[in-house]
């Protein structure tokens, strides 16, 4: 299990040239099945926006890289409006309050923790008080919104203890 943001920075590399072409700068979640839909990645250049590279194109994550096929698998925003209509950037998930389902505020979204095998989110950091912080299993998330994440009621049964 990885951080989301443990992904940033990341260099991305070609097999089929061995290139360096962008940075990681984030994930896109798809809200619906907790699935990660692309990577965001900063190319090279650095006045050319961020690209997404599609999750199920990704080769391989490691400690010190990723790895796709080739260059070609980086696609502009514009030509993959799929991905952003049915997810969010992990950047826009972090911050929100994390509410169970009866009302109670757990915390805010610290970070999102995910299986780099599977592309699943496993996980929710939830940042509950200054040094306290708990996690809440993807299975009891009920809605990844805006403003908020909704839990069932037992993801906080174990911060009472």
């Amino acid at each position: 299990m990885t951080r989301a943001y443990e992904l940033m920075g990341r260099p991305v590399i070609t097999i089929d040239e061995g290139a360096i072409v962008g940075q990681t700068a984030g994930v896109i979640i798809d809200t619906a099945s907790t699935d990660v839909a692309a990577l965001i990645v900063n190319v090279i250049n650095r006045f050319a926006p961020p690209r997404a590279v599609p999750y199920a194109l990704v080769q391989g994550i490691g400690d010190d890289a990723v790895i796709i096929e080739n260059a070609s698998s980086l696609a502009d925003f514009g030509a993959l409006p799929e991905i952003l209509d049915m997810g969010r950037p992990d950047s826009e998930i972090r911050g929100v309050r994390a509410i169970t389902r009866t009302g109670r505020l757990l915390g805010t979204v610290a970070d999102l923790m995910i299986d780099l095998d599977t592309g699943k989110v496993i996980a929710y950091e939830i940042q509950s008080g200054v040094d306290t912080a708990i996690l809440v299993r993807a299975e009891q998330v009920i809605t990844v919104g805006k403003q908020a994440l909704i839990t069932t009621a037992e993801a906080c049964a174990h911060t009472e203890e």
